[in-house]
């Protein structure tokens, strides 16, 4: 991504007393704190009782396999659960697989499954539904937003009701971290076959489906059956806000007692009294997408140009007031990239003009830019802040303002000449960004650039069995990358 900037905090604003351990992700926070913690009411933290979240945006999607708003995530990840989770340190953990192994010659993945475990309906989770969730991800009909992290898996077993063998034919480091995404959730059988997996969520989770409404609510009730132990809240309730001006009122009436915000000049008007604010590290990244087979951005030192106009710093200042961090394309994690390897680590505008003479546009060009407020509040001031300093050097980008649900669609099939976007991100290159950029990436699309040399790094980094190897792999594909400014 030619501009890649971590906004690292999200801020949750509360009106009751709620821990939020650092360094969980967005949706991690929302699915283990809900499970856990209770709220009456009133300000204090009870057992029972209802807990309403205030989201500026609705969710769009019931089936956790072809979700890619991080709202559809959070929610889904309340009803339905991976096989394996990270923790708050990003360590994979054990979740509806209670262990897992790797044969010597790395040719098996075998996973044993917790006892005990239902969904919602009150079917028992058995390998054959492991079978039938991961062979609906690898079903391209699906459309599974995930289908990437599969790619080594040629065959899968359900030798008995607890255990499923995924057969490999490469080695694959990251596969098991990519378990790890609730985008490979576990659904029944019987609802794959039955086709109700969009419209009647059935999952293992720690609260059931309840209702609604992609433009006002999505409420889940809880599972008094869930395997892992009590849950304290009897329903939960995530209700559209659309702006987080809205959202502050609403916190300070009581109507809600949870602000999902990320616009730190709101969030500070809130802070002391009766209002809390936590702030959590975001797994997550805001990047500028650039399409490279459209208009001007199809030559790359175009792209270069835009790559080096940009004060990256100063979009972090305008849009989130400096509560956040410049980043290269992976930022956490034992594989993180450093940002300042890329051909202009800092703006540069001699630089952004010698690329623009190198392009045959000396005096500048004009693309489109498509972003959406209704997915991200920061969007607007990124696009207000990016556009005065890419005229600086005659390059006029034109702001294109989508609606959610219309920006999601054009950007699933690559509908734009650029996009700002907020992507999830990972620890593991492969399972990043193997979607966009491996061997029949199913996000191909909105990357909007392929490379055969780019592939074939991101396979080499995963199915090295040597750190070091993978590692330089993985160096090189982010040098490729950024030379490449998509």
């Amino acid at each position: 991504m030619t501009v890649t900037i971590q906004i690292d905090r999200v801020n949750f604003v509360m009106g009751f007393e709620l821990t939020v351990k650092r360094g969980l992700a967005l949706v991690a926070a929302a699915s283990a704190l809900l499970a856990a913690c209770g709220q009456g009411g009133g300000g204090a933290t009870t057992t029972g009782g209802s807990l309403v979240i205030g989201e500026v945006t609705g969710v769009q999607k019931l089936d956790p396999q072809v979700a890619t708003k991080f709202v559809d995530v959070a929610a889904l990840g309340l009803i339905y659960q991976p096989l394996i989770k990270l923790d708050s340190h990003l360590q994979l953990q054990p979740d509806l697989a209670r262990s897992w192994q790797v044969s010597s010659d790395a040719s098996t993945l075998t996973l044993h499954l917790q006892q005990g475990v239902t969904f919602h309906d009150g079917s028992a989770l058995t390998s054959s539904d492991v079978r039938a969730s991961l062979e609906r991800v690898l079903d391209p009909k699906t459309g599974a937003a995930a289908r990437s992290y599969l790619s080594a898996v040629k065959s899968i077993d359900a030798p008995d009701p607890s255990t499923a063998v995924l057969h490999l034919s490469r080695p694959d480091y990251s596969i098991v971290s990519g378990l790890a995404s609730t985008n490979l959730a576990m659904l029944p059988q019987k609802a794959i076959d039955a086709g109700t997996i969009a419209t009647q969520p059935d999952g293992t989770g720690p609260f059931k489906f309840s209702a609604w409404n992609p433009q006002t609510s999505f409420s889940v009730v809880r599972n008094d059956h869930y395997w892992n132990g009590k849950v304290s809240l009897d329903r939960v309730e995530m209700r559209v806000i659309p702006d987080e001006q809205s959202m502050a009122a609403a916190l300070k009436a009581g109507t809600i007692q949870l602000g999902s915000m990320s616009q730190p000049q709101v969030v500070r008007q809130l802070s002391g009294g009766k209002l809390q604010v936590q702030k959590v590290l975001a797994l997550s990244y805001r990047a500028l997408m650039l399409q490279s087979g459209k208009g001007a951005l199809a030559n790359v030192n175009a792209r270069l140009a835009v790559q080096c106009a940009i004060h990256r710093q100063q979009v972090i200042g305008a849009a989130v007031l400096g509560d956040g961090k410049v980043i290269g394309p992976v930022p956490q994690g034992p594989y993180a990239s450093d940002p300042s390897a890329r051909p202009c680590p800092t703006r540069d505008v001699t630089r952004a003009k010698d690329y623009l003479a190198r392009a045959g546009m000396p005096n500048g060009f004009a693309f489109k830019a498509m972003y959406a407020p209704e997915e991200d509040p920061t969007s607007e001031a990124q696009v207000v802040s990016v556009q005065g300093q890419l005229a600086q050097v005659g390059i006029q980008m034109q702001p294109d303002n989508q609606a959610g649900d219309s920006y999601v669609q054009r950007w699933l099939a690559g509908d734009f000449e650029s996009a700002f976007a907020l992507n999830g991100a990972g620890p593991d290159p492969y399972t990043m960004y193997g979607r966009y950029f491996g061997q029949g990436a199913n996000l191909g699309k909105p990357a909007g650039f392929a490379s055969p040399q780019l592939a074939q790094l991101l396979v080499q980094g995963d199915q090295s069995t040597s750190t070091g190897e993978r590692s330089t792999a993985y160096q090189s594909f982010y040098r490729q990358l950024e030379d490449n400014a998509v």
